[in-house]
């Protein structure tokens, strides 16, 4: 009799503990107890440098480290997120990882080439759950903003297309999509 095999979950301290001693050989995040390996292309990295450059402004900061969404099995690790500059973390997860107030934080992006479906949905619901503001998922063809968090991810989720433009209200100003995803990277 053959038994199917059983799937190890990982804990978000158990996670940590394999990143802080240099167990995964290349990017990776927890999403649900499973460990996903980042990919970045050349598109996907031109669009994320292209819109940590847009997303600065005077009074906040652009950074593009993991995430904590308040999980017992999710670290999700954002393209960027932009959060007030003068905020202090409200403690840490493992020995490097600073945690934030989602109070903090303005936005959060993940640029999504081959992750549509994942972003869109894993991620939104996790990023809503742990209650920050806005997420943008940013595609080829369309940015998907999410706002109106709520325990099961977000009650809005607003497309965007080129000749359209995109809020920025902690900079009380607009972005070009068009700027955004008409970049020349392949």
């Amino acid at each position: 009799m053959s038994v199917a095999p059983v799937a190890y979950r990982w804990s978000v301290a158990e996670f940590l503990r394999a990143w802080e001693a240099g167990a995964f050989d290349h990017r990776v995040e927890l999403v649900e107890g499973e460990v996903w390996p980042v990919v970045i292309g050349s598109w996907h990295g031109d669009t994320q440098a292209l819109i940590a450059h847009l997303l600065w402004t005077p009074g906040v900061r652009v950074s593009s480290s993991t995430l904590d969404v308040g999980s017992t099995d999710s670290l999700p690790d954002p393209d960027c997120f932009v959060r007030r500059a003068d905020a202090k973390p409200i403690g840490t997860r493992g020995t490097r990882l600073q945690v934030w107030d989602p109070a903090d934080v303005y936005l959060v992006v993940e640029i999504s080439d081959d992750s549509v479906l994942v972003d869109l949905n894993t991620k939104a619901r996790l990023y809503g759950k742990a209650g920050y503001a806005v997420y943008w998922v940013v595609t080829r063809e369309a940015i998907y903003e999410h706002t109106s968090p709520t325990p099961q991810g977000y009650r809005t989720r607003t497309e965007y297309r080129p000749g359209d433009r995109i809020p920025l209200p902690y900079a009380d100003t607009t972005l070009s999509v068009d700027e955004i995803l008409m970049h020349d990277g392949e």
